[in-house]
């Protein structure tokens, strides 16, 4: 990681969860966040600010969470198409996780989780990322 403030998208229909998130990330360092409550509010927000990670929730209105992360990786312009994502979703199964791949998640998440899984997950997609 180079120096300067690091920079996190939150993109949570939830409240509270984006809270927590938050916390997750000022606890490494991030404290420099944008909170988006869907995927099309999110591909705004980067295209204003570049970010060292984007956490994402899968289910939402107007644009979840995986047709997001399709977008990101597709290439859209002001945006860097290898942005590290970590997708979060209470939809649990193998298929489920198979699919958060084959769309360009980093990392995939199961919720529940607590705020310690949450920080190894975000600390181990910037490590694999700044290499």
């Amino acid at each position: 990681m180079g120096t300067g403030e690091r920079y996190g998208v939150v993109v949570e229909d939830s409240p509270p969860m984006r809270n927590l998130i938050k916390l997750a990330l000022a606890s490494l360092g991030i404290s420099n966040c944008v909170e988006a409550e869907n995927g099309a509010e999110a591909i705004l927000a980067l295209k204003a600010q570049a970010a060292d990670v984007v956490i994402m929730d899968w289910q939402m209105d107007v644009m979840d969470g995986m047709e997001c992360t399709r977008q990101i990786r597709r290439g859209i312009e002001g945006i860097d198409a290898k942005l590290p994502i970590i997708l979060l979703t209470g939809m649990v199964s193998e298929e489920a996780k198979a699919a958060a791949y084959a769309a360009g998640a980093n990392l995939f998440m199961g919720k529940p989780f607590s705020l310690k899984q949450l920080n190894i997950g975000i600390a181990k997609v910037l490590a694999d990322t700044s290499q």
